[in-house]
């Protein structure tokens, strides 16, 4: 409980001069979480306007929020324009209650407290997001989970880094969707 209140105080005053490659921080997801089935269509080399920690940290909530709820596949979808990332993460996990839907973000809402819930994840997910220019919603479903972030997209004279300083992609990633044929990889579902 303690790790999630320090990573929430920090996220409501993170630095905003970072900047990592998306596909960076989904192949540090995947090492996160080797036994989780992750699909990612994301483009290798554009950038989002955050350190590839934080980042880390936001997709590392989501995904564990996935697993809890019984999800058995995750797939992650980013389109590209001049100012955004627009992230979509999505689950075939137990789906949100309509009555909850409204309260997922509050700082201790949680309907896990028994099994370890602290009811933060969101939260911090929110607050960082917020924290950095961008933001979350939760998507309509009734089958599974689905949220969309919206990084601010980095600056295009920069070269995207995480803060472990050009950590290098293991795994290509396919998908691009910034109409760049270029940039367009294959990658193997997870």
């Amino acid at each position: 409980m303690a790790q999630r209140l320090r990573e929430l105080a920090r996220a409501e005053t993170m630095p905003q001069s970072e900047q990592a490659d998306l596909a960076d921080v989904v192949d540090r997801l995947r090492q996160r979480f080797p036994d989780a089935a992750i699909k990612a269509d994301v483009c290798a080399g554009h950038g989002i306007a955050m350190s590839g920690e934080t980042a880390l940290i936001v997709l590392t909530h989501l995904t564990d929020n996935a697993v809890r709820h019984n999800a058995s596949h995750i797939h992650i979808e980013a389109r590209i324009n001049a100012k955004d990332v627009v992230l979509t993460v999505a689950n075939d996990g137990d789906p949100i209650s309509p009555h909850n839907r409204e309260r997922i973000f509050d700082a201790f809402f949680t309907t896990r407290r028994d099994s370890g819930g602290t009811g933060m994840g969101l939260a911090i997910v929110r607050a960082i997001m917020t924290s950095h220019g961008g933001n979350i919603i939760l998507l309509p479903s009734s089958d599974g989970v689905g949220f969309v972030l919206r990084f601010p997209a980095a600056s295009p004279d920069s070269p995207a880094r995480t803060t472990s300083d050009l950590h290098h992609v293991t795994t290509p990633i396919h998908g691009c969707h910034d109409g760049d044929p270029s940039h367009n990889n294959s990658m193997p579902a997870r």
